[in-house]
Protein backbone atom coordinates (compact mmCIF):
# COMPACT_ATOMS: atom_id res chain seq x y z
CA UNK A 1 0.00 0.00 0.00
CA UNK A 2 1.60 3.23 -1.44
CA UNK A 3 1.31 6.74 0.64
CA UNK A 4 1.30 9.99 -0.52
CA UNK A 5 2.74 12.77 1.38
CA UNK A 6 0.20 15.64 1.76
CA UNK A 7 1.73 18.53 0.30
CA UNK A 8 2.56 21.43 2.81
CA UNK A 9 0.21 24.59 2.12
CA UNK A 10 0.95 27.86 2.50
CA UNK A 11 0.29 29.91 5.48
CA UNK A 12 -2.59 32.19 4.39
CA UNK A 13 -1.96 36.14 5.82
CA UNK A 14 -5.19 38.52 6.29
CA UNK A 15 -5.29 41.18 3.92
CA UNK A 16 -8.78 42.53 4.92
CA UNK A 17 -7.45 45.40 6.93
CA UNK A 18 -5.45 49.18 5.72
CA UNK A 19 -1.74 48.41 5.21
CA UNK A 20 0.14 51.19 6.84
CA UNK A 21 3.66 52.23 4.85
CA UNK A 22 5.66 54.62 7.20
CA UNK A 23 7.57 56.22 5.04
CA UNK A 24 4.03 57.40 3.24
CA UNK A 25 2.46 58.37 6.90
CA UNK A 26 5.71 60.05 8.02
CA UNK A 27 5.74 62.06 4.15
CA UNK A 28 1.78 63.46 4.29
CA UNK A 29 2.49 64.17 8.60
CA UNK A 30 5.48 66.33 7.49
CA UNK A 31 3.38 68.52 4.69
CA UNK A 32 0.30 68.38 6.81
CA UNK A 33 3.18 70.31 9.34
CA UNK A 34 4.60 72.33 6.54
CA UNK A 35 1.08 73.65 5.69
CA UNK A 36 0.04 74.44 9.60
CA UNK A 37 3.60 75.94 10.01
CA UNK A 38 3.14 78.10 6.53
CA UNK A 39 -0.26 79.47 8.09
CA UNK A 40 1.25 80.33 11.21
CA UNK A 41 4.24 82.26 9.71
CA UNK A 42 1.67 84.00 7.89
CA UNK A 43 -0.75 84.87 10.40
CA UNK A 44 2.26 86.32 12.70
CA UNK A 45 3.52 88.52 9.61
CA UNK A 46 0.09 89.88 9.61
CA UNK A 47 -0.46 90.67 13.22
CA UNK A 48 2.95 91.12 14.00
CA UNK A 49 5.38 92.54 11.50
CA UNK A 50 2.78 94.37 9.03
CA UNK A 51 -0.67 95.13 11.33
CA UNK A 52 -1.74 98.02 9.13
CA UNK A 53 -1.53 96.56 5.99
CA UNK A 54 -4.76 94.90 6.30
CA UNK A 55 -6.20 98.04 8.31
CA UNK A 56 -5.37 100.33 5.42
CA UNK A 57 -6.59 98.32 3.09
CA UNK A 58 -9.83 98.00 4.50
CA UNK A 59 -10.17 101.59 4.98
CA UNK A 60 -9.05 102.45 1.48
CA UNK A 61 -12.58 100.38 0.44
CA UNK A 62 -14.86 102.21 3.36
CA UNK A 63 -13.16 105.44 4.73
CA UNK A 64 -14.41 108.18 2.89
CA UNK A 65 -13.82 112.08 3.71
CA UNK A 66 -16.59 114.83 2.90
CA UNK A 67 -15.78 118.55 2.14
CA UNK A 68 -18.00 120.42 4.28
CA UNK A 69 -17.99 123.81 1.59
CA UNK A 70 -18.38 126.84 3.96
CA UNK A 71 -20.89 129.80 2.58
CA UNK A 72 -18.74 133.56 1.38
CA UNK A 73 -19.56 135.93 3.50
CA UNK A 74 -21.86 139.01 2.69
CA UNK A 75 -21.06 142.01 0.72
CA UNK A 76 -23.06 144.72 2.40
CA UNK A 77 -23.30 148.43 1.98
CA UNK A 78 -23.01 151.21 4.70
CA UNK A 79 -26.49 150.60 5.54
CA UNK A 80 -26.74 146.95 5.89
CA UNK A 81 -28.13 146.53 1.96
CA UNK A 82 -27.17 143.41 0.35
CA UNK A 83 -24.17 144.03 -2.57
CA UNK A 84 -23.25 140.15 -2.97
CA UNK A 85 -24.97 137.14 -1.27
CA UNK A 86 -24.33 133.30 -1.53
CA UNK A 87 -27.14 131.23 -3.07
CA UNK A 88 -27.63 127.07 -2.28
CA UNK A 89 -27.08 125.29 -5.52
CA UNK A 90 -26.29 122.00 -6.47
CA UNK A 91 -23.51 120.23 -9.44
CA UNK A 92 -24.50 117.27 -10.92
CA UNK A 93 -22.14 115.13 -11.19
CA UNK A 94 -21.39 111.24 -12.68
CA UNK A 95 -19.40 108.37 -12.13
CA UNK A 96 -19.20 106.24 -15.35
CA UNK A 97 -17.63 103.64 -13.59
CA UNK A 98 -20.94 102.57 -11.70
CA UNK A 99 -23.36 103.59 -14.48
CA UNK A 100 -21.44 100.64 -16.87
CA UNK A 101 -22.18 98.03 -14.08
CA UNK A 102 -25.62 99.08 -13.38
CA UNK A 103 -26.67 98.43 -17.26
CA UNK A 104 -24.94 101.17 -19.07
CA UNK A 105 -27.60 103.58 -21.28
CA UNK A 106 -30.10 101.28 -21.60
CA UNK A 107 -33.08 102.96 -20.40
CA UNK A 108 -31.93 106.26 -22.80
CA UNK A 109 -34.70 107.98 -22.50
CA UNK A 110 -33.94 109.15 -18.59
CA UNK A 111 -30.69 109.89 -19.78
CA UNK A 112 -32.22 112.07 -22.67
CA UNK A 113 -34.45 113.84 -19.89
CA UNK A 114 -31.41 114.74 -18.36
CA UNK A 115 -29.16 115.96 -21.10
CA UNK A 116 -32.90 118.31 -21.46
CA UNK A 117 -33.14 119.85 -17.79
CA UNK A 118 -29.14 120.12 -17.98
CA UNK A 119 -29.94 122.26 -21.21
CA UNK A 120 -27.36 120.36 -23.17
CA UNK A 121 -27.16 118.71 -26.02
CA UNK A 122 -28.16 114.74 -25.80
CA UNK A 123 -25.96 112.98 -28.07
CA UNK A 124 -22.87 115.18 -26.51
CA UNK A 125 -24.08 114.26 -22.68
CA UNK A 126 -24.16 110.10 -23.75
CA UNK A 127 -20.44 110.73 -25.63
CA UNK A 128 -19.16 112.44 -22.49
CA UNK A 129 -20.05 109.66 -20.54
CA UNK A 130 -19.18 107.15 -23.31
CA UNK A 131 -15.39 108.79 -23.36
CA UNK A 132 -14.79 108.50 -19.73
CA UNK A 133 -15.91 104.82 -19.02
CA UNK A 134 -12.64 104.34 -16.70
CA UNK A 135 -13.29 107.17 -14.45
CA UNK A 136 -14.96 107.16 -11.50
CA UNK A 137 -15.73 110.93 -11.31
CA UNK A 138 -16.65 113.77 -13.94
CA UNK A 139 -19.19 117.01 -13.65
CA UNK A 140 -22.29 117.00 -15.61
CA UNK A 141 -23.52 120.44 -14.56
CA UNK A 142 -22.35 122.87 -11.91
CA UNK A 143 -24.70 125.26 -9.87
CA UNK A 144 -27.83 124.13 -10.84
CA UNK A 145 -30.62 125.44 -8.76
CA UNK A 146 -33.00 123.52 -6.22
CA UNK A 147 -36.18 122.95 -8.56
CA UNK A 148 -33.49 121.04 -11.39
CA UNK A 149 -32.04 119.07 -8.46
CA UNK A 150 -35.28 117.84 -7.36
CA UNK A 151 -36.35 116.58 -11.01
CA UNK A 152 -32.55 114.82 -11.37
CA UNK A 153 -33.22 113.18 -7.91
CA UNK A 154 -36.35 111.62 -9.33
CA UNK A 155 -35.01 110.19 -12.16
CA UNK A 156 -33.21 107.43 -10.01
CA UNK A 157 -30.23 107.13 -12.56
CA UNK A 158 -27.32 104.92 -11.30
CA UNK A 159 -24.47 106.77 -10.63
CA UNK A 160 -25.39 110.01 -10.99
CA UNK A 161 -25.19 112.61 -7.92
CA UNK A 162 -25.63 116.16 -6.94
CA UNK A 163 -23.10 117.80 -4.65
CA UNK A 164 -24.03 120.70 -2.91
CA UNK A 165 -22.42 123.91 -3.40
CA UNK A 166 -23.10 128.11 -3.93
CA UNK A 167 -23.22 130.28 -6.22
CA UNK A 168 -23.02 134.39 -5.79
CA UNK A 169 -25.57 136.55 -6.30
CA UNK A 170 -25.69 140.24 -6.98
CA UNK A 171 -28.87 141.83 -6.30
CA UNK A 172 -27.71 145.67 -7.50
CA UNK A 173 -26.41 143.96 -11.00
CA UNK A 174 -24.64 146.28 -12.86
CA UNK A 175 -25.16 149.23 -10.74
CA UNK A 176 -22.28 147.93 -8.59
CA UNK A 177 -21.17 144.83 -10.81
CA UNK A 178 -17.58 147.09 -11.71
CA UNK A 179 -16.90 147.78 -7.94
CA UNK A 180 -17.70 144.53 -6.32
CA UNK A 181 -16.77 142.33 -9.01
CA UNK A 182 -17.09 138.44 -9.68
CA UNK A 183 -16.29 135.18 -8.43
CA UNK A 184 -15.16 132.01 -10.64
CA UNK A 185 -17.48 128.94 -10.73
CA UNK A 186 -15.18 127.43 -7.41
CA UNK A 187 -16.39 130.78 -5.51
CA UNK A 188 -13.07 132.61 -5.61
CA UNK A 189 -12.90 135.65 -6.91
CA UNK A 190 -11.53 137.19 -9.72
CA UNK A 191 -12.26 140.91 -9.84
CA UNK A 192 -13.00 143.64 -7.88
CA UNK A 193 -13.73 143.68 -3.95
CA UNK A 194 -14.41 140.18 -4.28
CA UNK A 195 -10.66 139.40 -4.99
CA UNK A 196 -9.27 141.72 -3.12
CA UNK A 197 -10.86 140.53 -0.11
CA UNK A 198 -11.08 136.73 -1.47
CA UNK A 199 -9.67 135.32 1.65
CA UNK A 200 -12.08 137.27 3.91
CA UNK A 201 -14.92 136.60 2.43
CA UNK A 202 -14.05 132.56 1.72
CA UNK A 203 -13.53 130.92 5.32
CA UNK A 204 -12.54 127.53 5.37
CA UNK A 205 -14.22 124.66 4.55
CA UNK A 206 -14.45 121.59 7.06
CA UNK A 207 -14.19 117.96 6.70
CA UNK A 208 -16.19 114.78 7.66
CA UNK A 209 -14.39 111.46 7.70
CA UNK A 210 -16.97 108.87 7.62
CA UNK A 211 -16.84 104.79 7.14
CA UNK A 212 -19.56 103.74 4.59
CA UNK A 213 -20.60 99.72 4.24
CA UNK A 214 -20.86 97.93 0.13
CA UNK A 215 -23.96 99.56 -0.32
CA UNK A 216 -23.13 103.29 0.61
CA UNK A 217 -24.95 103.52 3.97
CA UNK A 218 -22.78 105.77 6.76
CA UNK A 219 -22.18 103.26 9.29
CA UNK A 220 -19.37 105.48 11.67
CA UNK A 221 -18.96 108.81 12.06
CA UNK A 222 -14.71 108.83 12.59
CA UNK A 223 -13.94 112.39 12.62
CA UNK A 224 -15.68 116.11 12.05
CA UNK A 225 -13.53 119.61 11.59
CA UNK A 226 -15.81 122.19 11.66
CA UNK A 227 -15.85 124.62 9.00
CA UNK A 228 -15.38 128.37 9.44
CA UNK A 229 -17.90 130.54 7.48
CA UNK A 230 -16.82 132.94 5.58
CA UNK A 231 -16.62 136.43 7.01
CA UNK A 232 -19.15 139.32 6.12
CA UNK A 233 -17.86 142.64 4.52
CA UNK A 234 -19.18 146.09 4.86
CA UNK A 235 -18.63 148.76 2.63
CA UNK A 236 -18.80 152.54 2.89
CA UNK A 237 -20.81 152.58 -0.33
CA UNK A 238 -24.41 154.09 0.16
CA UNK A 239 -26.33 151.67 -2.43
CA UNK A 240 -29.17 154.67 -2.94
CA UNK A 241 -26.64 156.91 -3.94
CA UNK A 242 -24.73 154.46 -5.93
CA UNK A 243 -27.84 154.12 -8.16
CA UNK A 244 -28.35 158.00 -8.75
CA UNK A 245 -24.35 158.49 -9.87
CA UNK A 246 -24.71 155.24 -11.76
CA UNK A 247 -27.74 155.98 -13.87
CA UNK A 248 -26.05 160.53 -13.92
CA UNK A 249 -23.52 159.40 -15.34
CA UNK A 250 -24.81 156.25 -17.94
CA UNK A 251 -26.75 158.83 -18.98
CA UNK A 252 -23.65 161.95 -19.39
CA UNK A 253 -21.91 159.23 -21.47
CA UNK A 254 -25.20 158.65 -23.91
CA UNK A 255 -25.84 162.50 -24.28
CA UNK A 256 -22.20 163.63 -25.08
CA UNK A 257 -21.12 160.33 -26.81
CA UNK A 258 -18.48 159.45 -24.58
CA UNK A 259 -16.28 156.23 -24.21
CA UNK A 260 -16.47 155.94 -20.93
CA UNK A 261 -17.08 158.15 -17.50
CA UNK A 262 -16.41 158.39 -13.76
CA UNK A 263 -17.79 159.29 -11.32
CA UNK A 264 -16.77 159.27 -6.95
CA UNK A 265 -18.99 160.63 -4.07
CA UNK A 266 -16.80 161.32 -1.16
CA UNK A 267 -18.14 162.13 2.55
CA UNK A 268 -16.33 165.69 2.94
CA UNK A 269 -15.67 165.08 6.28
CA UNK A 270 -14.53 161.23 6.81
CA UNK A 271 -13.16 160.79 3.45
CA UNK A 272 -15.31 157.34 3.08
CA UNK A 273 -16.53 156.90 -0.92
CA UNK A 274 -20.07 156.91 -1.03
CA UNK A 275 -20.13 156.28 -4.59
CA UNK A 276 -17.93 155.04 -7.07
Amino acid sequence: MTTQKAKAQPKKTDVSGPILIRWRFYLIIFFVFCAFAALVGRIGYIQIIEPDNLIRQGDMRSVRAQTLHSARGIISDRNGEPLAVSVPVEAVWADPVAIYKAGGLVDIDRWYALADVLGIARESLVSKIEKNKSRRFIYLQRQVSPAMAKYIRELKLAGVGLKAESRRYYPAGEVSAHLIGVTGIDGHGLEGVERSYDKWLTGEAGKRIIRKDRYGRVVENISLEEREEGKPLELTIDQRLQAIAYRAIKQAVADFRATSGSAVLLDVKTGAVLAW
